[in-house]
């Protein structure tokens, strides 16, 4: 009987050492979750901070959309008057081109008149050089009798 007893006390302290060792693993364990854990919390505080990063880098883009927005409003403005100013400047060259016509007309008819009364008293000069020689003639010939 003491030789089942001493089974069973061998036995209860192979049991008892399996328990002692159970025991330290999930002790193990138990550390081991907690150093996940505090892992885990350093890793949610890291992701916090990127979240707040990633906002505030979101916020600086909407800004820049917004800017590139009124870039965007102003280039159009400028396109338009762009257009307005290329309207006008084709306006005054077609405008500077008829002025052009008009003036190369009126040189054509100007130098037309400078000619004609070039023509003119080119004539006259003649004939008041004929009626002055007629004159001439007239006088000697007076001035041939007078004497």
């Amino acid at each position: 009987m003491e030789e089942i007893l001493n089974k069973i006390f061998n036995r209860l302290d192979s049991i008892d050492n399996r328990f002692d060792s159970v025991e330290n693993r999930l002790g193990n364990l138990e550390e081991g979750q907690q150093a996940m854990n505090l892992r885990l919390g350093t890793l949610e505080a890291g992701q916090q901070s990127m979240n707040l990063r990633l906002g505030t880098l979101e916020e600086g883009q909407q800004a820049m959309n917004l800017r590139l927005g009124t870039l965007e409003e102003g280039q159009q403005a400028m396109n338009l008057r762009l257009g307005t100013l290329e309207d006008g400047q084709q306006s005054m060259q077609f405008e500077q081109s008829e002025m052009r016509k008009e003036v190369a007309y009126y040189y054509g008819t100007l130098m037309k008149k400078i000619d004609e009364t070039k023509s003119e008293l080119s004539s006259e000069i003649k004939h008041v050089s004929n009626v002055q020689k007629q004159h001439q003639d007239v006088l000697e010939i007076l001035n041939e009798k007078q004497q």
